[in-house]
């Protein structure tokens, strides 16, 4: 049985320097996937296959079972929010969402009726009058959610949509989409490069790097176990080749600082207090190792230059 929406062996080459290849991907109906990569990884180059803004050189997309690759994008059934929003500037709140449906000739009741609607559901039904010059940050990203939302795409696809967001409306809005989508039963892809937000939005997270997808799991699996040293770094492990030879990953919180001589020694790098734990880079045999600590009591005072002992808490062996 074939998912709701699948990428099957999608190539696209853009120069002599990059290329996305041999590209597998699937989503069920329902069901969001984090698509997560470093900068320059193919994460928006992949969505504007899928979304038919660009044509693969091979492969094919289907969504809902029927093959999408040849078709333009307004056929497609996508619905696409990009970083910069493009929200129209001349138009209301109101206008905007419901710009799709006018272009569709719907009835001005209808219209009015569905634009009343979806911004109850998102909470932007006080908002409608204003122009997106007048209102808040997160109020424009639920008024471009609505305006793809409501013309009831099959897929809709979100690429960094929250870049241009400050933390602590970034936390919110995130969590918004999340919970909204979940409720009225979207499917949808999530691009990003924010590792915590990647894992906090998808039901599966895919990681791509230079155009190829190396991890495709759930987060808890992807985050605990991940496949090998290319994706452990990303989410932020210390990638370490011990002694015999294997390659291993620790992450920063897992590392324990103490006093014990028998313990590995390195020499502090830097340190850096962040509220939640003390950042600390520590030279080691050549190698640098980031410590994350909440352990107050060993890290006040500590300086530049100190010589600490450490010891790892948990591992992952790593494919060589």
């Amino acid at each position: 049985m074939s998912s709701f929406l699948e990428v099957r062996d999608l190539n696209k080459k853009y120069d002599d320097s990059f290329s996305l290849r041999s590209i597998n991907l699937s989503l069920e109906k329902g069901e969001i996937l984090t698509l997560m990569g470093p900068s320059g990884s193919g994460k928006t180059s992949l969505i504007r296959n899928i979304c038919g803004l660009e044509m693969p050189d091979s492969g094919s997309v289907f969504i809902g079972g029927m093959d999408v690759t040849d078709l333009p994008p307004g056929r497609r059934g996508t619905g696409i929010i990009f970083q910069d929003l493009a929200l129209f500037p001349h138009m209301t709140a109101f206008e905007n969402i419901a710009y799709g449906l006018r272009a569709r000739r719907m009835e001005n009741r209808e219209v009015e009726r569905m634009v009343r609607d979806i911004s109850a559901t998102l909470h932007i039904d006080h908002i409608l009058e204003k122009y997106p010059d007048r209102i808040s940050g997160g109020e424009r990203q639920r008024v471009a959610l609505a305006r793809s939302i409501i013309v009831s795409p099959s897929v809709i696809l979100m690429d960094e949509p929250l870049s241009s967001l400050d933390p602590e409306l970034r936390l919110e809005v995130r969590k918004d989409i999340r919970r909204i989508s979940k409720n009225m039963g979207l499917t949808m892809i999530y691009v990003t490069h924010y590792i915590e937000e990647g894992l906090y939005m998808g039901d599966r997270v895919s990681v791509i790097m230079e155009g190829r997808i190396l991890a495709d799991s759930n987060s808890e699996t992807l985050f605990s176990h991940p496949p090998d040293s290319r994706v452990a770094a990303f989410l932020g492990y210390n990638v370490i080749r011990g002694t015999d030879g294997n390659i291993f990953a620790v992450h920063p919180s897992e590392i324990s600082i103490g006093t014990n001589s028998t313990e590995m020694i390195g020499t502090v790098d830097s340190i850096g207090y962040e509220g939640e734990f003390f950042r600390i880079s520590v030279s080691y045999r050549g190698e640098e190792i980031e410590i994350r600590s909440r352990d107050w009591k060993m890290c006040k005072g500590m300086k530049n230059g100190d010589r600490i002992s450490f010891s790892f808490n948990s591992t992952v062996k790593l494919k060589q």
